[in-house]
């Protein structure tokens, strides 16, 4: 339209539907999606497992599984997971307290930019990240540059785009759904 300007949101919204869902991104993160903890734990530690004071980070952490699950396994490590949801990530925050892990922390941080120094990170889970993130090559480059040298990265992404698809979509239906009329010209009005 002659005269208006249009720009393009951020890539991350407050209002995601990460945000806006969390509670069924949950659901579907604990009963859905396959959990590849084995796997994970045998691609970044050695047989006799991690040494003491490891370093491990996971991107894009939602409510925390990983970083929960490795932290309860090896108590000598120390996760971090980092996510753009609040929501997700007071879920997080409430699975390692009702656990009482004491070596998993949680931190609002894009994976576009993290604020970890460099080579200050042992290991790096990413599970389903690349699904969504804007720019895949700014994340691939900030994983390779907070990675300790030897340091390693354990990635995992859905190879059914069927299977992925449903709870994406389930999410967005289900912020269409339960969103108000106002919430909608709020949010077509911040992209004019």
């Amino acid at each position: 339209m002659p005269g208006r300007t249009f720009t393009h949101p951020p890539a991350h919204q407050p209002d995601s539907l990460f945000e806006s869902c969390s509670w069924f991104y949950a659901l579907c993160r604990e009963y859905l999606f396959r959990d590849h903890t084995p796997e994970i734990s045998r691609a970044l530690f050695p047989p006799e497992g991690p040494a003491p004071g490891t370093r491990v980070l996971e991107l894009g952490c939602g409510p925390g599984f990983y970083a929960c699950r490795l932290s309860q396994e090896y108590p000598q490590i120390h996760t971090t997971g980092v996510d753009l949801s609040r929501r997700l990530l007071a879920r997080a925050k409430s699975r390692a307290a009702s656990r009482s892990l004491q070596n998993c922390t949680f931190a609002y941080a894009d994976a576009h930019s993290l604020p970890d120094a460099s080579n200050s990170v042992d290991a790096i889970v990413v599970s389903r990240l690349f699904l969504i993130v804007a720019n895949r090559e700014a994340v691939l480059g900030e994983i390779f540059r907070v990675l300790r040298p030897g340091g390693r990265c354990f990635i995992a992404e859905p190879t059914s785009g069927f299977r992925t698809r449903i709870p994406l979509g389930c999410m967005w239906l289900l912020s269409k759904v339960t969103n108000s009329p106002g919430e909608d010209i709020a949010s077509r009005d911040r992209l004019t």
